[in-house]
């Protein structure tokens, strides 16, 4: 058989491998949809209607006051801002320590920056709960301050401003990007900083915005660490306040659905409005003209 028809078959297999692939996805994303779409039209619903069986999808009548009633019994406002403050300043902390890290490990080929790098990695081997019990202790009374920073924010925060994975990430990252555009910056006379806020911040739009994706993920979804280190509600996050609806917390089934569907939606919100730079970050398609 010729070359050209073997190649010709293969680009058809390849087809129909390829088209087979997408309709099983779109078949099985109303299974993937299914819990979420129940969730929501839940918090619209009365009571005991939530728990009706067999289940409906769609209530009876839309009690729109569930949501207002939600907010009020458990002043959800309050672990909204919250959350934000956490989520917020860690990412305005740690990504510019990694990203500026990871630029001196990158290009300013400092003695000793490949130990450094493998320490850093091998942070990332250590599980965040071994880690917990030594951070307490540490908030407690904090280095050379001696400050107790247990039911503070920055007992939170602090913890979160480096990340050895995102030091990982932005190296790999800087290192693709080329060395002469650093040298001739150089020769115009600009210093590292300079080089790095006016080149390699602009040029780097996809991998920061993967960093701040991925950094407000892991804080927006932490548990153990608030639980421990914020003792007291009002200082709360969305997932501390789930937790507390199983012990005492007087909620209803909608009202329930009500807090999940809240918390759910910020992490919705984020991967859709990153979508476009995580797709250019994962392809890594170059440097753009």
């Amino acid at each position: 058989m010729p070359i050209i028809q073997q190649s010709e078959l293969r680009k058809g297999k390849n087809r129909w491998i390829h088209h087979g692939f997408i309709a099983f996805l779109v078949i099985m994303l109303p299974i993937q949809l299914l819990p979420h779409t129940w969730m929501f039209f839940n918090m619209f619903k009365a009571p005991l209607e939530v728990i009706k069986l067999p289940p409906n999808i769609l209530p009876e009548k839309f009690l729109w006051e569930n949501i207002p009633a939600t907010f009020k019994k458990l002043n959800l406002w309050r672990n909204i801002w919250n959350t934000l403050i956490l989520c917020g300043g860690t990412i305005l902390i740690q990504i510019p320590v990694s990203s500026l890290c990871a630029y001196g490990l990158s290009k300013l080929r400092l003695r000793g920056s490949n130990m450094l790098l493998l320490f850093f990695i091998g942070t990332m081997m250590i599980s965040g709960e071994a880690t917990i019990i030594p951070l307490y202790i540490m908030m407690t009374n904090f280095p050379l301050t001696g400050w107790n920073l247990i039911n503070s924010f920055w007992a939170l925060i602090l913890p979160f401003s480096a990340w050895g994975w995102m030091v990982f990430l932005f190296k790999n990252f800087f290192d693709t990007l080329p060395s002469s555009l650093f040298e001739a910056a150089k020769i115009d006379g600009a210093g590292n900083l300079r080089i790095f806020l006016m080149i390699v911040a602009p040029l780097s739009g996809p991998v920061f915005a993967i960093a701040i994706l991925n950094t407000f993920n892991a804080v927006y979804n932490q548990f153990m660490m608030p639980l421990m280190m914020l003792p007291s509600p009002d200082k709360w996050p969305m997932m501390v306040q789930i937790y507390s609806t199983q012990w005492g917390g007087g909620l209803s089934w909608n009202q329930v659905m009500v807090l999940l569907t809240v918390t759910s939606l910020p992490l919705l919100l984020i991967y859709v409005l990153c979508q476009r730079y995580v797709v250019e970050g994962i392809v890594m398609t170059g440097i753009k003209g």
